[in-house]
């Protein structure tokens, strides 16, 4: 597994749902694939369709970087919904390891009560809060086909990619003109 690229139409369509009964493979393997590509791509958060499988599930995890309370999250949510969003709303910058050097301030609520199951199949409603919150409803919505740059306003995704191309330019000059992948 690999995560595949930004352009690829797979991320702007809903995602089935993953079936318990007849499973695209073993749920342990998915996660334990899905988390290892997490880990080696620095990253707090991966859904199925950002590595090019076609199914609801969505793994968190400490990013080599403080993640507030996401450390204790080493985890996998299966078919996860959003049953409410509460709390303040509040802008932060989200990064995502499909959009690599793209930062880009959004507008997410502080709070979500998540419906979902685990690799074992065992239903839960949680709430979630913080940077959990935001990094499930990110998640959840890749598997809804929604992109954060969807979710920006137009002024900070303007702003976020004029950034990433002045990143990328030091980048290359940096390299004597070699691009890095």
């Amino acid at each position: 597994m690999r995560l595949i690229k930004e352009t690829s139409e797979m991320l702007t369509r809903p995602m089935p749902a993953f079936d318990f009964n007849n499973p695209i493979m073993p749920p342990q393997e998915l996660v334990d694939e899905m988390q290892r590509v997490r880990k080696e791509n620095g990253g707090i958060g991966l859904a199925a369709p950002q590595v090019g499988v076609e199914t609801r599930v969505l793994v968190i995890g400490a990013g080599g970087m403080e993640t507030d309370g996401v450390d204790e999250f080493n985890k996998a949510f299966f078919n996860p919904s959003i049953k409410y969003l509460e709390g303040e709303e509040s802008y932060m910058i989200e990064g995502c390891l499909t959009f690599p050097g793209l930062f880009v301030k959004i507008k997410r609520p502080d709070a979500a009560c998540i419906n979902y199951f685990d690799q074992d199949g065992v239903n839960f409603e949680e709430v979630f809060t913080s940077m959990v919150s935001r990094i499930l409803q990110h998640e959840i919505d890749h598997l809804n086909g929604v992109l954060f740059t969807t979710r920006a306003n137009r002024v900070h995704l303007e702003k976020a990619k004029r950034d990433r191309k002045l990143s990328e330019r030091r980048r290359k000059r940096m390299n004597g003109g070699l691009t890095t992948p």
